[in-house]
């Protein structure tokens, strides 16, 4: 056989795998109505708490429900990070934009918050109305203690995921110095290290025609041996 028919044999196979591929990811999430991200949001608004409530957030989209991938999640997050306001209110958005448009975000936020709303106002009147009491000062103390715990597990998480090499942890620690040593303000120490990591990341387009016959070939070998 030609080696260009052969070539174009291959191309075509391995655009049906992905096609294939974006096919079951697509009709998963349509599978998801706005009434599922309503239970659900509002489950994760009454029972997630601290600053570890990315990580459980996670835990149920990606690891229970599967409606996003572990690459999908921590893109949406990355975004989170980079922009103003509350990261659990941002991923939120996205995972309800993801799944449902403009309506599925509207509708996981405001499930995510109303009901931890109303908890905090609640909570809120107990302590100042007891905050006085050693009891309730020596709860608030352990409270924090547990919010500590659930960041670290958010932090080691996210550190699975996305510091694959060394440039990865180059450009995490000259962030963390930059934050914390260099007491830079957040926005500004993120123009200065994004565009580094952007530049680092980059598309790069294959110089030879030879490049893309030997991805497509590694492909199809990898899953003939599946």
């Amino acid at each position: 056989m030609d080696p260009e028919s052969n070539n174009s044999c291959n191309s075509s196979i391995l655009e049906s795998d992905l096609q294939t591929v974006n096919g079951e990811r697509s009709s998963q999430k349509n599978a998801v109505s706005l009434h599922h991200i309503a239970n659900v949001f509002f489950f994760i608004g009454v029972t997630s708490f601290g600053g570890g409530g990315t990580a459980y957030i996670r835990r149920i989209i990606v690891e229970d429900k599967k409606w996003l991938t572990n690459e999908e999640f921590f893109t949406g997050l990355s975004f989170c990070q980079l922009l103003p306001g509350a990261n659990v209110v941002g991923i939120s958005l996205y995972i309800g934009n993801h799944l449902c448009g403009i309506a599925g975000a509207f509708i996981a936020s405001l499930f995510l918050i109303l009901p931890s709303s109303f908890i905090f106002f609640g909570l809120g009147y107990l302590y100042f109305s007891m905050g006085a009491l050693p009891s309730v000062e020596v709860m608030l103390k352990g409270a924090g203690a547990v919010a500590c715990g659930l960041m670290a597990s958010m932090f080691v998480e996210a550190a699975e995921e996305s510091l694959k090499n060394v440039v990865d942890i180059l450009i995490f620690i000259i962030t963390f110095l930059l934050v914390r040593v260099g007491h830079f303000h957040v926005p500004i120490a993120i123009l200065m290290v994004a565009p580094v990591a952007l530049w680092w990341y980059r598309p790069r387009i294959p110089k030879k025609k030879e490049e893309t016959a030997l991805d497509i070939k590694n492909h199809l070998e990898k899953k003939n041996n599946e």
